[in-house]
């Protein structure tokens, strides 16, 4: 399974990075949108997690542009702010808090890899 993880905090980033290859996932990452949206096309990830707040483009728009193009395509929000209001549910399949346990976002993966 390829997961794509999109978040502008480099720590955040590797930690993220590393929980989840623990599960022997590939992961990939980007710290802005417009790298994301490069990594998207040319890695064909089987699932994306997504934050928010990032530098470029917004994490919703991100999104939005990513399930136009894949619209079956599993994505997490992955953020440190509580913003469900934002989210509409057709445009995420998870909302997770940064402050949760990573067991959640491991949680989000195993539903929907190939296989598991």
């Amino acid at each position: 399974m390829k997961i794509l993880v999109v978040d502008d905090d480099e720590n955040n980033l590797l930690l993220t990075k590393l929980e989840l290859r623990d599960e022997l996932w590939h992961v990939i990452t980007a710290a802005n949108g417009r790298e994301a949206m490069e990594l998207f096309e040319s890695e064909d990830p089987d699932l994306v997690i997504v934050d928010i707040k990032l530098p470029d483009i917004g994490g919703i728009t991100l999104l939005k542009e990513m399930k136009k193009v894949r619209p079956e395509m599993p994505v997490a929000v992955f953020t440190g702010f509580d913003q469900r209001a934002l989210i509409v549910p057709d445009e995420a399949d998870a909302f997770i808090t940064k402050s949760s346990s990573f067991e959640k976002l491991k949680e989000f993966v195993r539903r929907y890899a190939p296989g598991e």
